[in-house]
């Protein structure tokens, strides 16, 4: 078993992430901000709970230090929904992403994993693959791709294995209420037909459980280094989704499509192609996001 420090285990992937490699008996450490917060209570009794802030780099050493982990989990991102994602605050975390890693390698850690995102590509309106071209139009996708590059470099330099996973869409319980899927499925159990766009564009959602289980395989596989897709490898379109929400949820409920019109920089088909994760790890996703979609309604009426 392994020593494996995760970062950014109080939001919704790190926390799957921390918990998946808790029961499989690795070793975990989570770096978190907020010892208090839900997901990390969560936590408690399977992982050892470091508190710092990443911008502190000295609380940064201090951790590692201890810890000496042999694979450090990077997903920590500030500014990832609403005006963050074109804020100053994207610059900072290239920073502190570049810091976590000189301390990794100065504690011995043999690798390195950074969930990137699908931003990085920015608009290509097809299936795309690793070789696609990278043209983020957000700063936020931007500083993901500025942080893939510095890190990869830095590791490369220093011998240890590096793997970068561009994270399309995740979904399923526990997620963030005002995201997509979890915002339509509360408003639909509640009755209520949710404002949407048109919902034709498809779209590529990755089941939590597949995502974290992908992380993990991507971090205990010594030859998977490089950039990788972790998705779905299939897309749908958005309006299937909310009609496959209301018949779980509420039967019946008339829906309106068309409200909220689409934005200048819509991307109308975003799927990622994930064989090269396959390839290199033998992990693949086993939820279709019709079954998923069960998970996300049963939690919610659960926790109602």
């Amino acid at each position: 078993m392994n020593r494996i420090l995760i970062t950014g285990a109080g939001g919704f992937v790190g926390a799957a992430v921390a918990d998946l490699a808790a029961r499989q008996g690795h070793q975990v450490t989570i770096l978190v901000r907020n010892p208090a917060g839900a997901r990390v209570v969560a936590l408690a009794d399977r992982c050892t709970v470091a508190v710092g802030d990443l911008a502190d780099r000295a609380a940064v050493r201090a951790v590692l230090t201890e810890v000496r982990p042999d694979i450090v989990i990077h997903s920590a991102w500030e500014g990832v929904g609403g005006p963050g994602r074109a804020g100053d605050i994207q610059l900072e975390n290239i920073r502190t992403t570049v810091a976590l890693l000189d301390e990794a390698i100065a504690q011995g850690a043999s690798r390195f994993i950074g969930i990137g995102s699908q931003a990085e590509y920015g608009r290509h309106d097809r299936r795309i693959d690793e070789s696609a071209a990278t043209e983020p139009f957000l700063l936020y996708g931007a500083a993901k791709l500025s942080a893939c590059h510095l890190t990869r470099q830095r590791a490369t330099e220093a011998g240890i294995g590096f793997a970068w996973l561009r994270l399309f869409s995740p979904y399923g319980p526990g997620d963030n209420p005002n995201w997509l899927i979890p915002s339509v499925a509360a408003q639909i159990i509640a009755g209520r037909p949710p404002r949407t766009s048109p919902g034709t564009q498809k779209w590529d959602y990755l089941h939590i459980a597949d995502c974290a289980q992908g992380i993990l395989a991507a971090a205990l596989t010594d030859g998977a280094n490089g950039v990788f897709n972790l998705s779905s490898g299939r897309s749908v379109t958005v309006r299937s989704i909310v009609e496959r929400i209301r018949d779980l949820a509420c039967p019946g409920l008339a829906l309106r499509f068309g409200d909220i019109p689409f934005g200048p920089d819509q991307i109308m088909h975003l799927e990622g192609d994930c064989s090269r994760l396959t390839d290199a790890t033998g992990w693949m996703p086993h939820i279709a996001v019709e079954e998923g979609l069960v998970t996300v309604v049963d939690a919610l009426r659960q926790a109602a």
